[in-house]
């Protein structure tokens, strides 16, 4: 079980509770993130990694990377140095506002997210970081 709550919301909006890691999950069912366990240790290796598969590396943030230009996004609540979530989007087109405000919505009912909780978006395309309270988003998202 992961020690902070985290999450893939995939490109339909499903939402995928991360039971210990991101990659942990893709590796866990590679086929769910329309990719194959060849392709994953292929990243392992292209990444000097291949007799560590699994690690939290180079060839983590590339996979991540990847899925997230495919649709996927993100998510996972820190709490060192500072509390706040972090959503990693490639765009914030309509689809991924659609999808955010149903997250929100779901973090809310969990009692995870108040109106005071910060929230850090990195976007990929423009390679923006958005950062604000849960209520002054939620206004644009």
């Amino acid at each position: 079980m992961t020690l902070t709550p985290a999450h893939w919301i995939t490109p339909d909006g499903d939402q995928l509770e991360v039971q210990t890691s991101h990659i942990a999950s893709v590796i866990a069912d590679p086929a769910r993130f329309g990719v194959t366990e060849g392709w994953l240790r292929s990243m392992y290796a292209e990444h000097g990694e291949a007799e560590r598969f699994g690690c939290e590396g180079r060839a983590r943030a590339a996979i991540i990377h990847e899925l997230v230009l495919k649709g996927w996004i993100r998510t996972r609540r820190y709490i060192r140095p500072a509390t706040y979530w972090s959503l990693t989007v490639d765009e914030l087109d309509d689809s991924a506002r659609r999808r955010l405000r149903e997250w929100v919505g779901r973090e809310r009912q969990a009692d995870r997210l108040k109106n005071t909780t910060e929230v850090r978006i990195q976007v990929l395309d423009p390679g923006e970081l958005i950062k604000g309270e849960v209520a002054e988003l939620e206004g644009w998202l």
